[in-house]
């Protein structure tokens, strides 16, 4: 990018652009940003455009992770229901599975993985930090596979597509 071109060129993006979302179309906007980027980052590392380096990756994954995050708020903020202010993936899940129970409103992607965490591995935490919440090394080795993630991602994006205009008939008229 030529730096000098940039002081020829204005190019702001307004909030009051979108003054007319619902909250529930804000939070599944977020969502969809976040897993642009992280699709953006990891075709990039496979495409050598950007380094692949492991911590290069976990950045990836914890935009990828946010985005899935942030999709389950928005289908729980469409419901007109509390949107919960905690991390845990694995309960916005479960609610967003009793607020859209049915075939219709699965995802095609790896969804049970995504939001699952292990001790080693705890979803929020791992992807997005050097080190435990007690100031330590994570325990252990681990990798994070390019192509299996792109994949998963590409599957995600697809399914944010897919369900959202599903969420937005099912509760029509209903959410902020």
């Amino acid at each position: 990018m030529d730096l000098d071109r940039l002081e020829e060129w204005s190019l702001p993006r307004f909030s009051w652009d979108y003054d007319h979302l619902s909250l529930s179309e804000h939070w599944f906007r977020m969502a969809c940003a976040y897993l642009d980027c992280s699709h953006h980052l990891l075709e990039a590392m496979i495409e050598e455009r950007l380094a692949s380096s492991f911590h290069h990756a976990k950045v990836a994954v914890a935009i990828f992770e946010h985005a899935v995050e942030l999709f389950l708020k928005g289908a729980i903020a469409h419901a007109d229901q509390s949107v919960p202010v905690h991390h845990k993936s694995t309960e916005l899940l479960s609610q967003y599975r009793k607020l859209y129970p049915g075939k219709e409103f699965g995802f095609s992607g790896e969804i049970d993985q995504a939001v699952s965490q292990t001790e080693a591995t705890p979803r929020n935490q791992y992807a997005r930090y050097p080190q435990d919440l007690g100031g330590r090394p994570w325990p252990g080795h681990t990798h994070i596979d390019l192509s299996l993630w792109y994949r998963q991602v590409r599957c995600f994006k697809e399914d944010f597509d897919r369900l959202w205009p599903l969420i937005r008939v099912k509760h029509r008229g209903v959410g902020p």
